[in-house]
């Protein structure tokens, strides 16, 4: 017989919620509470602090958990505490099976297959994510770099609406290189923008996770802490460009270490973690006496959002 858990979710993403049910389910049965023993909750709300359960933060969001607000936290960032599972974002999206080699792959016909040279998704620009937008101008200024965004298009071209990941893969698929440079660097950080260009043989050009060797075999992608400038490694992209061999050695290079996917990716990790949360009640922290900011405190016993 499954244990049985008293749970809820408030201010938490319908995705995110059906993630941790599909987990959670077969090792539990859970009722549904108003005043649970444990909470999920996330970073778009207040209304966790009309609870004095156990809370669980988690985000998609490079945010790191409030200790002051959450007993545990499942987040896309490495965080040095027992008490957070890191869940990055391209474990929560599965699909670490595309990135296992069942062949070597020719890159004589992988490279037919791809008539354009490189290409960049960018939603916006501002002073956050101005690395990318630096790069870009860095390799477009030698050869000319295909952007399909909302920001810095210089195609004309926009994604057209569908399976969000589909559609930016099947796109991806025609050039030979991508743009991944990460909106913030942050320890753990990594999202999809290294690993969709790795599912379609396309080699990423990547910034951000300072420990993103750890999780991924450096030899499929190419990284800016090699480099001194941008414009060293703009250099370098072209030279990689112009050398079948080289370009070669990356396609052919397993995105995995020994071609095994990597930690991130075992949910049993994740599953041990939730079992002593479940098993080893503690007291919350929310039955601890913590001083809150009168406006964020208001709106929670109002059960409202900002601009709700």
């Amino acid at each position: 017989m499954k244990p049985k858990v008293s749970l809820n979710f408030i201010d938490f993403p319908a995705q995110s919620r059906a993630f941790f049910l599909d987990l959670l389910s077969p090792h539990y049965d859970f009722t549904f509470d108003d005043t649970p023993d444990f909470l999920f909750f996330s970073h778009i709300g207040h209304r966790h602090r009309l609870y004095n359960c156990t809370k669980i933060f988690h985000t998609q969001e490079k945010y790191w958990p409030n200790w002051k607000e959450c007993d545990y936290a499942a987040v896309s960032v490495l965080v040095d505490d027992p008490r957070s599972a890191y869940l990055p974002i391209y474990a929560f999206d599965g699909r670490p099976e595309k990135l296992v080699r069942t062949s070597v792959p020719d890159p004589v016909k992988i490279r037919k297959s791809k008539p354009h040279f490189c290409s960049l998704l960018c939603a916006y620009v501002d002073r956050t994510v101005r690395r990318r937008e630096q790069f870009f101008h860095a390799l477009n200024s030698l050869r000319k770099v295909d952007s399909a965004g909302r920001a810095m298009n210089n195609t004309g071209y926009r994604l057209p609406p569908g399976d969000r990941y589909q559609v930016k893969v099947d796109w991806l698929a025609s050039y030979r290189f991508n743009i991944a440079f990460e909106n913030t660097r942050r320890a753990g950080w990594c999202t999809e923008k290294l690993v969709d260009p790795l599912h379609v043989n396309t080699i990423p050009i990547y910034w951000g996770d300072p420990r993103v060797k750890e999780y991924f075999n450096p030899e499929s992608f190419i990284c800016r802490d090699d480099f001194s400038s941008d414009h060293e490694m703009a250099e370098y992209v072209l030279h990689v460009e112009d050398t079948p061999e080289l370009y070669a050695k990356y396609v052919q290079a397993t995105p995995f270490y020994k071609n095994v996917p990597n930690s991130a990716y075992d949910m049993n990790e994740l599953l041990t973690f939730f079992s002593q949360i479940f098993k080893h009640p503690k007291k919350p922290v929310a039955q601890r006496r913590w001083f809150f900011g009168f406006t964020k405190w208001r709106l929670a016993k109002r059960n409202k959002l900002p601009g709700e």
